[in-house]
């Protein structure tokens, strides 16, 4: 299990049990991102930046040239990261190949975004009968080695290892949060 369940109290002294991620299971990308770059200070809606800095392994500054060139982001507006993913699939960095692995079962569409005419990649939960997609905690559980950047809606995190990268709320409010699509970063192979 990569969650836990704790008591909180309220100002009214009333207990409240949540579920989050243990803390070995999570990482706030801000506080990482913060202690290595003064640019990372000055940024805002750089989810997509802090995902791709963690999954790559390379640093705040490194990711953000990256996603700014490939992704054609604007400091502090954010990334439009299905419009421009096709332009990182399959492309090498800090020596990981950038791979699609696929869409939620109900985002289809964003497949002929990334792939065009390629053979279309679902990404689904074989714990279920129907063609189901994943949750961030169901992703962690069924995949607890590699390294992922995963899309859900408005938002980006990385999964490196078992271990979710994301905002200091996810711990506990990113556990249910439905996977839109993703990238796998694996280690090129010299051929």
């Amino acid at each position: 299990m990569v969650t836990e369940k704790v008591n909180q109290v309220d100002n009214n002294l009333n207990i409240t049990t949540m579920e989050r991620f243990k803390k070995e299971y999570f990482r706030d990308s801000n506080v990482i991102a913060s202690q290595q770059s003064k640019l990372a200070d000055k940024e805002s809606n750089d989810c997509v930046v802090r995902a791709f800095m963690c999954a790559l392994d390379i640093t705040y500054d490194q990711a953000h040239a990256y996603i700014k060139k490939e992704m054609k982001r604007v400091d502090r507006k954010g990334t439009y990261t299905s419009a421009y993913a096709k332009n990182v699939v399959n492309t090498v960095k800090n020596n990981k190949r950038i791979h699609f692995i696929g869409t939620h079962p109900s985002k289809a569409y964003i497949n002929n975004m990334v792939c065009g005419n390629a053979k279309k990649k679902m990404l689904t939960n074989n714990k279920y009968y129907k063609p189901t997609g994943f949750t961030l905690k169901s992703f962690i559980e069924c995949n607890p080695i590699g390294r992922f950047v995963l899309i859900v809606q408005g938002h980006a995190v990385a999964i490196v290892n078992g271990v979710l990268f994301g905002n200091a709320t996810e711990q506990y409010h990113g556990l249910y949060r439905s996977v839109w699509y993703g990238f796998e970063m694996r280690e090129k192979t010299i051929a």
